[in-house]
């Protein structure tokens, strides 16, 4: 006797087959507070390796085909021009009917999430848009074009990619518009975007849209996360007509990347929008440590319902006691990047902790949020981490986790 597995059992299996955490709408805004670089580095490696597994699973039979393709489709990451071509033949195909099932839904009607990351040339970028135009129900778009094109040919291309987003406007939740273009036509045309946005949630641009630091009400009523890596306000002071009002401000999250934007420019973002705020992501480029000081010194002055906070930095040693003059959060969150996580780093961090211990009474939970750093501790500096857990940290009033929000202690006990 033949058994039939019903179609909506396979699409469970495949559900779970291709499943990535993280990257796909709800759970993204989990990682809200890491859109950006940090988020990729982390995700689109992973979401690259699901790409092959969805791949074998459409090429061992016609009904798998037909079954799981359209989760081959689900998150598009497009890392060379070349493939434009191929990809964008298979979704027009589809969406004319060929090589469908009568009655079913073209591809790019699946497609959540496009990723595109571009080094180098761009010899087929301009189908870029011809791929866009396929997909109506993106809710995910991230886009980082590092072109080695004259402008006279890369400029028409990122002036046409906004115009064709609008056509996904009304399902759009995230934007990471991490291009660099100074384009006057280009922002124009993304600041006109944001305009026709009215679900969006988490926005990150590579500079900040507005020059006068004033976003328009429709943005700040439904964005809750905002991110700019190159912070510049032109006026020198906050702008007269700052008054919000009786707006509907949903803004609860910012994300500061300092040493690549002025301290003075982010001072009048702050004391525009700091009252709002409940969490706060600061990632240190600058190689010295007063910079810290300073941003949190801002922080802390302009944010007073913050209950959230996020560093991420080039050393731990960055942490000294002056540095560590936080305001009341209940959460802390803690990264290192740019150089090797060696002993010293590792005691550096212990010794912050310490201080916080017993200058911080808000403070409920520390969190090392990036998985390398925790890699370290557990292998090679873990015995600097269980002898600073089980002595100076012994009783310590706050709950110390890894990236996954597990006790560290129990996760180095384990890898004894």
């Amino acid at each position: 006797m033949s058994t039939r597995i019903p179609p909506e059992v396979w699409d469970h299996i495949f559900e779970i087959a291709t499943h990535v955490p993280y990257i796909l709408i709800p759970e993204i805004f989990d990682k809200s507070t890491f859109i950006g670089d940090a988020y990729n580095d982390i995700y689109l490696p992973a979401l690259a390796d699901d790409f092959a597994t969805k791949r074998n699973l459409v090429l061992v039979c016609k009904q798998w085909w037909h079954l799981a393709i359209r989760y081959l489709y689900r998150a598009l990451l497009i890392r060379d021009t070349r493939k434009l071509l191929s990809i964008c033949s298979t979704l027009q195909s589809y969406a004319n009917g060929k090589g469908a099932v009568p009655g079913a839904k073209p591809l790019g009607w699946w497609t959540e999430r496009l990723d595109v990351e571009i080094r180098g040339s761009a010899t087929d970028g301009k189908r870029l848009v011809d791929v866009i135009m396929c997909l109506p129900n993106l809710a995910i778009v991230h886009l980082d074009f590092r072109i080695w094109l004259p402008r006279v040919l890369y400029e028409p291309i990122m002036r046409s990619i906004p115009n064709a987003l609008r056509q996904a406007a009304s399902s759009l939740r995230v934007l990471d518009w991490s291009t660099r273009s100074s384009d006057p036509a280009t922002l124009l045309g993304v600041r006109e975007l944001l305009a026709e946005l009215p679900q969006l949630c988490i926005l990150r641009c590579q500079y900040m849209p507005w020059m006068d630091g004033l976003i328009p009400p429709n943005i700040l009523s439904s964005v809750t996360t905002f991110a700019v890596k190159e912070m510049l306000i032109t006026e020198g002071g906050i702008p007269s007509e700052c008054r919000l009002g009786d707006r509907r401000v949903n803004l609860r999250e910012v994300i500061v990347n300092a040493g690549w934007n002025g301290l003075e420019s982010w001072s009048i973002f702050m004391c525009l929008y700091g009252t709002f705020l409940t969490s706060v992501h600061l990632t240190m480029f600058d190689g010295y440590s007063d910079a810290l000081f300073h941003h949190l010194a801002m922080i802390k002055q302009s944010c007073p319902n913050i209950h959230r906070l996020t560093l991420s930095m080039i050393e731990f040693s960055y942490l000294s006691r002056v540095a560590l003059s936080l305001p009341p959060i209940e959460y802390l969150g803690l990264s290192m990047f740019g150089v090797l996580h060696n002993e010293m780093e590792s005691e550096s961090l212990f010794s912050a902790l310490a201080i916080l211990k017993d200058t911080l009474p808000t403070l409920r939970v520390v969190q090392l949020t990036h998985p390398e750093n925790v890699d370290r501790l557990l292998t090679a500096h873990h015995d600097v981490a269980i002898g600073a857990l089980e002595t100076d940290l012994a009783q310590c009033p706050f709950r110390i986790e890894d990236h996954d929000g597990n006790l560290l202690l129990e996760g180095l006990k384990v890898a004894r």
